[in-house]
């Protein structure tokens, strides 16, 4: 989901959903400590870019993925002036793979020409984490709020090159690089919470993480340098315990 569509969005849902609570007067109390767990689907897109190398050209500068999420939260709430105000951090673990392919510009993919290179762009996504302030207002035993605040992943760049040589087209020699990275952004979103008593509460919301550009090094001798942008949508669902 492209970010300008996401914003309008999740403005247009926050503000009709703060505007339809406003009237209401809380039932519920929100206040204080709670722990939780958290699943759903993790839509992972990234753009990736080859700077300062013309020796290799991408087939396709996009790959999106998406993968299943689940982990645990814990946060607290305390009202204020009628405005539930809440600072929450999250822990999610969705394994996803984002690739794409580089050949040399010269020969192209998967040919028997001498140095003939062809390279697997693998992103792998694992970890990921957030911290989000949020604020919203109570209707009955539902809360409408948004949130934002950081994000953090974990992601490894793996290089995987097919080299093809005359004397032996069918079979290539294999190279490979890798390189971790641990990369941090914002995040913002809009959800609902309903509370199934005094303790239990259950969650349904949308988050959109950004991570930017991000550079993966390469070896200064095989390997070039990518430049990858990052960014994940996430549709979550949740339940959580208030103390």
């Amino acid at each position: 989901m492209p970010i300008k569509t996401f914003l309008v969005a999740a403005t247009a849902f926050g503000t009709l959903a703060l505007a339809g609570a406003a009237a209401a007067q809380p039932a519920m109390n929100w206040n204080g400590p709670y722990v939780g767990v958290l699943a759903g689907a993790q839509f992972g897109s990234a753009s990736f870019a080859l700077p300062g190398d013309t020796a290799d050209v991408l087939q396709s500068d996009h790959a999106s993925k998406t993968a299943w999420a689940y982990g645990g939260l814990v946060g607290f709430n305390a009202t204020v002036g009628g405005v539930v105000l809440g600072l929450e951090g999250d822990l999610m673990d969705a394994n996803k793979t984002r690739t794409v392919v580089a050949c040399t510009a010269v020969d192209g993919c998967f040919t028997s020409a001498h140095d003939s290179f062809t390279t697997y762009n693998e992103l792998h996504q694992t970890l990921n984490g957030h911290v989000r302030a949020r604020a919203g207002l109570a209707s009955g035993d539902n809360l409408f709020y948004v949130a934002g605040g950081y994000s953090v992943a974990k992601t490894r760049l793996d290089l995987i090159g097919d080299c093809y040589d005359p004397a032996n087209p069918p079979v290539p020699t294999i190279y490979s690089y890798s390189r971790s990275k641990t990369v941090s952004g914002y995040n913002i979103g809009a959800g609902i919470e309903h509370a199934m008593g005094s303790h239990l509460m259950i969650r349904a919301e949308y988050l959109y993480d950004g991570y930017g550009h991000q550079t993966y090094a390469g070896d200064g001798a095989e390997w070039n340098d990518r430049r990858i942008s990052l960014h994940d949508s996430n549709l979550r669902v949740g339940a959580s315990y208030r103390f």
